[in-house]
């Protein structure tokens, strides 16, 4: 869609974008055909999109053959939705932050695509690679620094990309959007970010342990980022060095592999 056909589309149902939804519609072809590649969409696939917004995304993987069920919190959009994909969609209608929206497809394979609002992009994808039964494969379209923090590129890792490693077996970052690839142009650039999940067995068999344990040893080590790891978890300096992890240490520091090493020696220190 154009700016002047979003412009038509959005007067005809009494509205402006909303900013607090971060609605930024994508105009930009190549953008969107790369997240089509990227998601490898087959005949007869199911996908999940969080925020459809006026379905520019949507059709695209609707025309690839897929079945797409849609997340929308913007109630003008609704209706506008349903009548423009009368076949191969279903729309649920709200803040995808509270739905359970992966029982949607019970124990059937699906993929998640989305042009995620910044402000659920986190969420969004925590729900979706933690959930029961995580999809085979996630594209979405996000904030290029939340992309760049997922990957850790400067060796600093954060909780996100604690998140993200500890449930894939693979991260990349596909390619860089500029803000004038959509419409209203945001005052930041953009990145297509490919993930493909691990599920729960693999999860377990990898790291020896449900990363969800590792991961409340790192909310808490990442408590107050600038102070020492030490003294976030309230343990002496000792504990870390025998594992290889120098005493002055951040949370910052440690790779996924250092967190899962941690982690099993205060649990060890919990038995003895």
């Amino acid at each position: 869609m154009t700016p002047t056909e979003i412009r038509s589309v959005l007067a005809s149902l009494g509205g402006a974008p909303n900013k607090r939804l971060g609605q930024n519609f994508l105009i930009d072809k190549t953008a969107l055909e790369t997240i089509v590649a990227e998601a490898e969409i087959e005949p007869d696939d199911l996908v999940l999109e969080v925020g459809p917004g006026l379905g520019v995304l949507t059709g695209a993987m609707i025309e690839k053959g897929a079945a797409v069920t849609s997340v929308e919190r913007d109630r003008r959009f609704a209706e506008y939705l349903k009548k423009k994909f009368p076949k191969r969609f279903d729309l649920i209608e709200g803040d995808a932050s509270r739905l359970e929206w992966e029982n949607h497809f019970k124990n059937k394979n699906w993929k998640f695509i989305s042009n995620l609002p910044y402000s659920i992009t986190s969420l969004a994808i925590r729900k979706a690679l933690y959930a029961k039964h995580p999809p085979s494969n996630l594209v979405v379209l996000v904030q290029k620094e939340v992309a760049e923090r997922i990957l850790a590129r400067d060796q600093k890792h954060s909780l996100v990309s604690l998140m993200v490693a500890f449930a894939s077996h693979e991260t990349r970052l596909v390619k860089k959007v500029p803000p004038g690839a959509f419409f209203p142009s945001p005052k930041v650039d953009s990145a297509i970010l490919r993930v493909i999940p691990m599920n729960q067995k693999e999860r377990q068999l990898i790291w020896g342990m449900n990363p969800e344990l590792i991961m409340s040893v790192a909310k808490r080590g990442f408590a107050h980022p600038r102070k020492l790891l030490a003294s976030n978890l309230g343990i002496q300096a000792s504990v870390l060095e025998e594992i290889g992890i120098p005493a002055k240490a951040r949370a910052e520091d440690l790779s996924p592999a250092s967190w899962q090493a941690l982690t099993l020696a205060l649990e060890q220190a919990k038995n003895t």
